[in-house]
């Protein structure tokens, strides 16, 4: 088994040389394999060895005999060990979630800390056995690719050097090393939790049919994977091609093909910072061909108008107004706006002279506020005056943001608007200038 897992942390790039590794270590067969195989491989890879455990308090004295056995194996191998207590009943009842979803919150939430705190991998005793029980609760849930290829080796600072070995070959290395493990007596209770029925009475029943399926799997896993990694080069290249401004070009998303459309659209939604359901994805394509909204939750909508398709926090209508000095700052509307005064020098070395409002064109009764009815902009170089709202829906400004974006008002004439930029009235002649920078705030909606 040692080779086995030497060549998973080699073929994905695991480990390097000189990586501190935490192991999560809940005392069972697999974590104390784990610890041990890398161990053993400590002088190869050159790599510092520590642990982590979580105890639970879910089974009384059986936990804190856990605790206890995984304090002696560390002081016995002379690993450092961090230990974290939770009353995980206590706090799922708090949050109304399942136990299990509140211990994997607590034990990811602790071993993130750890990572950071102490500059390590974290190493989790994940098997093959477990990602087959994963990839089938997913199915069972409803999934997609991403779900089907299960556990992956590595996520962030997370790896898993185990995923190419059954959980059969793990107690096999157990049993001929003579290694000492813990057993959670629940997880032989069939009805205890989700991964317990799968594990107990849907894997064995696949095992009836061939006893190599575990294996096969891992085959499987490894082939879905590769078209994974594929199908996110194509929709990346896709949602590149269909870049427009604000949003995305419906009409590149509608001539690609449905199944890479609907990987796009998910990619898209992932990185927004949100998530979709596969009903989601279906009426999102659907608004391809007719404009609308789809309202995927978590305070955001996925729009299609004008031409494009955006994803965009759901925003309360909200009326704002800044009294205006330079070098000020303040957040609205999930942004944070920074005003600068900058010298000429500066000016003329950064190239923002088309940037920067003159300095002689603003007042003291000078705001930052939103749009209004009537509000009319100065384009430059074009002599004429156009209405805001018209102006804005040539540039294909979305309409429902529109009223989000900020307008620098002086002595009644706008001399600058957010996504238009310095107007006629505002524009820059010389001596000191002010630049207004506009940052998104991530955690927005």
């Amino acid at each position: 088994m040692n080779n086995k897992v030497l060549n998973t942390i080699c073929a994905h790039g695991l480990i390097c040389k000189g990586d501190r590794v935490i192991v999560a270590l809940s005392g069972g067969a697999d974590s104390v394999s784990l610890l041990d195989l890398l161990l053993s491989l400590k002088d190869e890879l050159c790599i510092e060895i520590m642990a982590a455990h979580v105890n639970h308090n879910l089974r009384g004295e059986e936990s804190d005999a856990d605790e206890a056995f995984v304090r002696k194996l560390c002081r016995e191998r002379g690993v450092e060990l961090f230990v974290k207590s939770v009353d995980v009943l206590k706090l799922s009842i708090q949050r109304k979630e399942g136990f299990e979803t509140v211990g994997r919150d607590v034990r990811y939430e602790f071993f993130k800390e750890l990572s950071v705190q102490m500059g390590a991998k974290v190493a989790t005793a994940h098997t093959a056995s477990d990602a087959l029980e994963t990839a089938l609760m997913n199915i069972a849930r409803g999934t997609s690719l991403s779900g089907l290829c299960s556990i992956p080796y590595k996520r962030d600072n997370f790896i898993r050097p185990l995923l190419d070995v059954t959980r059969a070959e793990v107690e096999d290395y157990v049993r001929a090393k003579g290694l000492p493990f813990v057993q959670d007596s629940t997880n032989f209770q069939a009805d205890v939790c989700n991964r317990n029925r799968i594990r107990h009475k849907a894997v064995p029943a696949l095992k009836e049919v061939n006893n190599g399926a575990e294996e096969n799997f891992i085959r499987l896993r490894d082939d879905l994977s590769g078209v994974a990694d594929f199908m996110t080069q194509q929709a990346e290249a896709l949602l590149s091609k269909a870049q427009r401004g604000f949003g995305f070009d419906t009409e590149v998303l509608r001539c690609s093909h449905p199944a890479l459309l609907s990987f796009a659209l998910k990619l898209l939604i992932k990185k927004s910072g949100y998530g979709a359901e596969h009903k989601h994805i279906e009426l999102i394509k659907t608004c391809l061909g007719t404009g609308g909204a789809v309202n995927i939750g978590k305070g955001c909508a996925v729009v299609v108008k004008q031409g494009l398709l955006r994803v965009t926090p759901l925003v309360k209508e909200e009326r704002g107004e800044f009294p205006f000095s330079a070098d000020m700052s303040f957040s609205y509307m999930g942004k944070s706006y920074f005003i600068y005064e900058l010298d000429e020098k500066e000016i003329v070395h950064r190239k923002l002279s088309s940037k920067v409002i003159s300095c002689d064109k603003i007042k003291t009764d000078a705001k930052l506020r939103s749009r209004k009815a009537g509000d009319r902009f100065y384009p430059q170089n074009r002599g004429i005056s156009k209405d805001l709202r018209k102006l804005q829906n040539e540039l294909k400004v979305p309409s429902e943001l529109r009223d989000t974006f900020l307008l620098l008002e002086s002595e009644g004439e706008i001399l600058w608007a957010e996504e238009i930029g310095v107007s006629e009235k505002g524009r820059y002649t010389g001596f000191k200038g002010i630049y207004i920078e506009i940052r998104e705030d991530k955690d927005y909606a």
